[in-house]
C-alpha cells in the first residue's frame, strides 16, 4: 500500500507533473502535465489502484 501523498510526490519528482490544487472536499489532489489532468487520492491506495492512476496519467509502467 503507498499513501497518495506519496504517488503524487513521485508523479512531480519523477514524471514531470505540476501540483495544481486540491478537490474542493480536500480528499485528493490535481496535477497536470501538458495537457494532461490526473486526480490524486489522498488515501492509502493499493498497487492495483496505484498502477491504474500512473496509467490514465500516461506514465509507462516498468
Amino acid at each position: 500500500m503507498i499513501h497518495g501523498e506519496h504517488l503524487a510526490r513521485d508523479l512531480r519528482r519523477d514524471h514531470g507533473f505540476v501540483h495544481i490544487g486540491r478537490t474542493k472536499d480536500g480528499n485528493a489532489v490535481i496535477m497536470r502535465k501538458g495537457d494532461r489532468w490526473t486526480v490524486v487520492p489522498l488515501r492509502l491506495l493499493t498497487s492495483e489502484a496505484v498502477d491504474t492512476i500512473k496509467a490514465q496519467a500516461g506514465v509507462g509502467l516498468a
